[in-house]
C-alpha cells in the first residue's frame, strides 16, 4: 500500500491523554496544574493564567496535527481595537524565558492565526504573522492546523489550506507546546507522525 507524503510506513500518534494531562504533558508557567483538564475527548484549559501544556518528548521532523476552538460568549471591542481570545502552539521549544519557550509559534490567536513567528529568541526565515488569513469561521468554531517541520522548515496548514512557511529554522528540535493565554480553549484531535 502507498503512503502519500514523508513518512512512508509511519503512523500518527496521539498525544491526547485519557484520562490525566500527565499522561502526555508537563505543566509550566504561571496557570496552575487545575487550568487543565481532560474533558470529553478534549484538553480543556480555562486560559487563565498564562502557561503552556509540553509535550514529555522533544521532536525535531514531524507532522503535528491538531485543532482547537474558544469557548463561545466573548463580545468583541468596538473598533478600532482589534483584539481577540489568544492561544496557539508553541513548537520546537526549550527552556521557559519570561513566561514563554525558546521556540516558535504557530498562532491561535483568532485575529492572526496561520501566523508563525520566534518567541523569546527563535528564529525563522521568510514566515509571515499579521491577520493575513482573511476567511475565518465563526467564533467558537473548531479550526485545524497541519504543521510540518522538516530539517529546518515548517510549513502550516489552516483548515486544508497553506498559509505560511518558513525555513532556517532555530532551533531545529524541542518539545510541543500548548498555550493558556488569557480566554477559555479547547484542543482536540492533538496527534503526531515524526518523520526521518
Amino acid at each position: 500500500m502507498w503512503l502519500a507524503g514523508l513518512g512512508y510506513g509511519q503512523e500518527f500518534v496521539s498525544l491526547m491523554p485519557e484520562r490525566d494531562i500527565s499522561e502526555h504533558w508537563t505543566v509550566e508557567g504561571k496557570a496552575p496544574k487545575e487550568a487543565w483538564t481532560v474533558r470529553d475527548g478534549m484538553i480543556a484549559c480555562t486560559g487563565q493564567p498564562n502557561g503552556i501544556l509540553r509535550s514529555r518528548k522533544v521532536y525535531r521532523n514531524y507532522v503535528l496535527r491538531a485543532e482547537w476552538r474558544f469557548q463561545e460568549g466573548w463580545t468583541p471591542p468596538p473598533p478600532p481595537a482589534n483584539e481577540w481570545p489568544n492561544a496557539g502552539f508553541f513548537i520546537h521549544a526549550g527552556p521557559m524565558v519570561d513566561g514563554w519557550p525558546v521556540s516558535f509559534e504557530v498562532q491561535g490567536y483568532f485575529g492572526e492565526a496561520g501566523s508563525l513567528f520566534g518567541v523569546r529568541g527563535g528564529k525563522i526565515k521568510g514566515a509571515k504573522r499579521g491577520p493575513f488569513v482573511k476567511e475565518r469561521p465563526p467564533f467558537g468554531s473548531w479550526d485545524r492546523y497541519e504543521i510540518t517541520s522538516m530539517d529546518g522548515k515548517v510549513t502550516v496548514v489552516l483548515n486544508g489550506v497553506l498559509v505560511n512557511e518558513g525555513t532556517d529554522a532555530e532551533p531545529r528540535s524541542g518539545n510541543i507546546c500548548l498555550q493558556s493565554e488569557g480566554w477559555p480553549v479547547y484542543y482536540r484531535k492533538v496527534e503526531i507522525k515524526e518523520l526521518p
